[in-house]
């Protein structure tokens, strides 16, 4: 694990309240430089709150961000991409009306001056050709008649883009929810060789499996803190989905519901108005029916 002095970030004692709501509560996380950090937890669990801070668009109520062992005391989205900090969130962001290019641009100031359409047509090519040989997507294309999937392939390919702003940690946050088996296989393969090349990552992701074969550690959250953190080495799914709550929860709750009386039914009358046998649907507590 590499030493505190080589983290490209870290957050120690990072709480973020929403309201009465306490997102992180206390969270310690860092990454080093040359990793890939696997971050997985039920929805809720605060992976994305933790995201958003070491992206720059969150600040921690408490607790402090410090970037290749400095202090941040007004760390932001421009500051994160000054010190090389860039991410790919679940939620798309590319101007439907603009070209793959132009989007391009959105998020590399060093593209300007006279020409600038085609560096960035050219830079944007060369990284989807590189990440997604065959993908045939064109930088002249309208993001908005793209598909879903090619669109997602864009925005990882413009986070992963080299100009002359600097490029240490890409957040992958769920990257591959829109694309097909063979095109994901394609991106985590880069991100492997992105990885050996001594730049970072963090990988978000519902799919266990997806973490375990490409992280070299991870990192568990639940109810907005960090409640496992090993080499990915140590894990297997059913370690992970235990640490997440999954196994803890069902055992909690079944025990308390063997520790209460049994109800009685719950009777729902969901019969057609014009039948008349009697028949009537009927639930009870702890059921799960289909129709």
């Amino acid at each position: 694990m590499p030493e505190a002095s080589a983290d490209i970030v870290r957050l120690d004692g990072a709480e973020k309240h929403f309201g009465a709501v306490r997102a992180l509560s206390g969270v310690d996380f860092h990454v080093g430089a040359g990793e890939c950090v696997g971050l997985v937890g039920h929805n809720g669990a605060g992976k994305s709150t933790l995201m958003h801070m070491v992206a720059g668009t969150l600040m921690p109520d408490s607790g402090r961000i410090a970037v290749r062992g400095g202090i941040e005391d007004h760390y932001s989205v421009p500051r994160a991409l000054e010190l090389g900090i860039r991410c790919v969130f679940q939620e798309l962001s590319l101007c439907p009306n603009l070209s793959v290019a132009e989007n391009t641009r959105i998020n590399h100031a060093s593209l300007s001056g006279f020409g600038w359409r085609r560096k960035a047509a050219d830079l944007i090519t060369a990284k989807l050709d590189e990440i997604f040989p065959g993908h045939s997507i064109s930088a002249a294309d309208i993001a908005g008649d793209l598909s879903i999937g090619r669109r997602q392939m864009v925005e990882v390919a413009r986070a992963f883009t080299v100009t002359q702003d600097p490029l240490d940690l890409v957040i992958l946050d769920e990257p591959t929810s829109s694309l097909d088996a063979h095109t994901a296989g394609q991106l985590l393969a880069f991100v492997r060789r992105f990885v050996a090349s001594g730049k970072s990552c963090i990988l978000i992701s519902h799919l266990l499996g997806e973490v375990l074969g490409n992280a070299d550690r991870i990192v568990v959250m639940r109810d907005g803190k960090v409640v496992a953190s090993d080499a990915a080495k140590a894990f297997d799914r059913d370690r992970l989905v235990t640490a997440m709550g999954g196994v803890e929860a069902r055992q909690k709750a079944a025990a308390e519901t063997a520790s209460r009386p049994a109800p009685g039914p719950l009777r729902v009358r969901a019969r057609p108005a014009r039948q008349d046998d009697g028949k009537e649907l009927v639930a009870h507590a702890g059921e799960i029916i289909g129709l």
